[in-house]
This record gives structure tokens, C-alpha cells and sequence, in this order.
């Protein structure tokens, strides 16, 4: 779902219909999830400002896992702490990182399959490219773009200017990896058969040099050669 410019009305009717307990939030600056989880501390979940959860101004029930990448011992903290019961009001897992290695994702579906009451996940990244269908299966989805770029993706170029920002900042990182999927979800929608096989060679290649970048396996002057030398994909 594509969150509308007022995405405060957006949750006040999403929540009038939805019970939903795993979220995946897509191109967000930080607004809207903070806005989340004030709907799902709400008693109402309507955000009323009136009920306790809403009077407080440090949720403490909530635990935050941000980094490069979430590996699986990181998934399994989260798995036996949603396992343990709330001491007060709701209990939020707060997700925000670069990559979700494999095996943490399998962790992780296991742990929203069954969620206790009360108890909510929500995870922040780029783009749901890197996930696995099972797992996105059972996240509900908001994606968020800029106003002044194109969401498909379509018109992206990769060219090596892109290639060093990604070399020295995450945050650029992130951005070159969310229009690189966005493309990407844009051509596969478009494809000719025909270059199916190759375009999966490209996705591959592409996903690996995600999860080493993000692990920092992958020296700079390594991720640069690899993506020039995949770039004619983009063409």
C-alpha cells in the first residue's frame, strides 16, 4: 500500500478494518513509523491522544535493532524476547537496517507466524526486493516515495558516480540500492522471456553484492569492479 501525503488519515482508516501485527515500511524518513506506533500503542488504535498509551512520551516498550545488516543471532534475540510476556501495554520490535541475512529471515517468520497479543514487529528498509516471499507474505506493506522521483524506477541509470557514494555512505547506499530495486520491479513486470535467464544471473549477482556491502565483506575497490562490470544490465 502507498502511503497518501496525509499519512495520518492514511492509519486512522487503515486501522478501522486491520488487526495486522508485522509491518514492512518501505522508503520511510522515520515519520511514519513513528506515527505506527503511536496508533499501536493507542488503546483504540485510533491514535486519540485521550488513553494512556497515547499520554506517554517514551514508549518503554519498545526494542530497537538498527544496524548495517540483522544476522541470525540478532533474529533470534527477537525471537525470545516477542516469546516473553508484555510487563506493560504493547510490546514493539523495531527493525531498521540495510539486509536481513537468509537465515535471519526464516527466524523471523517463525517469530511473526504466531505473534502474542499486543506484540508488534515492524521493519524499515529500502525495498522488499531482498526478502523472501514467505516472510513478505506476512508483513503488511507501506511504501513511501519522494514526490519528485519516479517510484517505478524505470528512467535509473547506474553509472559509477552512484558506485563511490556508495563506497563512503550508507545513507547513499541505501538510496542507490531502494531506485536499483525499484527498477528492478519495474522491469521484471516488463520483461521479455527471452532475457529472463540472464536478468536472473543479474539478480544473483546483485543480491550477493547487497548482503556482503551491508556485512562489510566486500572491500569498496571489490563492490566497484563488480558493478561495472554488471552494469550493462542497466542499458
Amino acid at each position: 500500500m502507498i502511503l497518501g501525503r496525509d499519512i495520518n488519515q492514511f492509519f486512522k482508516n487503515f486501522f478501522k478494518g486491520a488487526d495486522a501485527q508485522a509491518f514492512l515500511l518501505i522508503g520511510d524518513d522515520g515519520k511514519a513509523e513513528d506515527l505506527l506506533i503511536r496508533y499501536l500503542t493507542c488503546e483504540l488504535k485510533t491514535f486519540c491522544k485521550k488513553c494512556a498509551g497515547c499520554q506517554v512520551d517514551l514508549f518503554l516498550g519498545a526494542r530497537v535493532y538498527e544496524g548495517e545488516s540483522l544476522k541470525i543471532e540478532d533474529a533470534r534475540e527477537v525471537q525470545f524476547a516477542a516469546s516473553q510476556t508484555a510487563l506493560y501495554g504493547a510490546k514493539i520490535f523495531r527493525i531498521k537496517t540495510g539486509y536481513i541475512a537468509a537465515d535471519a529471515q526464516a527466524t523471523l517468520l517463525k517469530t511473526i507466524e504466531e505473534p502474542h497479543p499486543k506484540t508488534y514487529f515492524i521493519i524499515s528498509l529500502a525495498s522488499e526486493a531482498s526478502l523472501s516471499l514467505p516472510l513478505l507474505s506476512r508483513l503488511t506493506v507501506f511504501k513511501q516515495y519522494k514526490q519528485s522521483e519516479d517510484a517505478s524506477g524505470s528512467k535509473f541509470k547506474l553509472n559509477l558516480e552512484d558506485a563511490g557514494s556508495m563506497a563512503q555512505n550508507r545513507e547513499e547506499a541505501e538510496e542507490v540500492f531502494r531506485k536499483i530495486e525499484g527498477w528492478m520491479e519495474s522491469k521484471m513486470s516488463t520483461m521479455n522471456p527471452d532475457s529472463a535467464g540472464s536478468f536472473s544471473g543479474f539478480l544473483e549477482d546483485y543480491f550477493e553484492i547487497k548482503k556482503r556491502f551491508f556485512e562489510k565483506t566486500y572491500p569498496p575497490k571489490m563492490l566497484l569492479e563488480h558493478l561495472a562490470l554488471s552494469k550493462y544490465y542497466f542499458d
